[in-house]
């Protein structure tokens, strides 16, 4: 029930968004939009979902949930490591991707925004482990280096794909 709750207010701040700001852009930007916001969404929803308040103080424990070593669970061989950090690369690498092509931008931009879209998750689920709240999720200084690192790959492959990009957004 929480997660369709999620979905509807994830719903009704698009519709909000593309009646406010959206609607005056041309068709292509428009659906651009759309697709960076359904793309968020879905990171939102692996990520953070089910939302919830936090209300600190719920776990004094919490700092020690924090993983502050780089590359930590890799080095010590824990199970489903390698798999986490491709999951990361692979989540990002649209955002890397999309970005772009919504505002030109340069590849140190883009890791800039990819790392605050990142750090805000990460700094997110470190607040939902000290609410002490039944979805509980780990901040990992892994996964913001990994985030990071997918939406410079992601960008890349803008860089790529650039001219047939911009060729079928009729941009060129």
């Amino acid at each position: 029930m929480a997660y369709i709750l999620d979905g509807l207010i994830l719903a009704v701040i698009g519709v909000a968004l593309d009646r406010s700001r959206w609607r005056k852009a041309r068709r292509d930007r428009r659906i651009l939009c759309w697709l960076m916001y359904g793309y968020v969404c879905c990171v939102l929803a692996v990520t953070l979902m089910p939302f919830q308040l936090p209300i600190p103080g719920g776990n004094r424990l919490f700092l020690q949930s924090v993983n502050w070593i780089p590359f930590r669970d890799l080095r010590l061989h824990y199970g489903g490591a390698v798999r986490e950090v491709v999951l990361n690369v692979l989540m990002m690498a649209p955002f890397g991707f999309l970005l772009p092509l919504l505002k030109p931008r340069q590849v140190f931009s883009t890791a800039a925004w990819t790392f605050l879209f990142s750090l805000s998750i990460e700094t997110m689920q470190l607040l939902y482990t000290w609410s002490g709240g039944p979805s509980a999720r780990s901040c990992d200084v892994t996964d913001l280096i990994t985030n990071t690192l997918g939406g410079v790959l992601g960008y890349l492959l803008f860089w790529l794909l650039r001219p047939w990009v911009e060729r079928a957004l009729g941009r060129r």
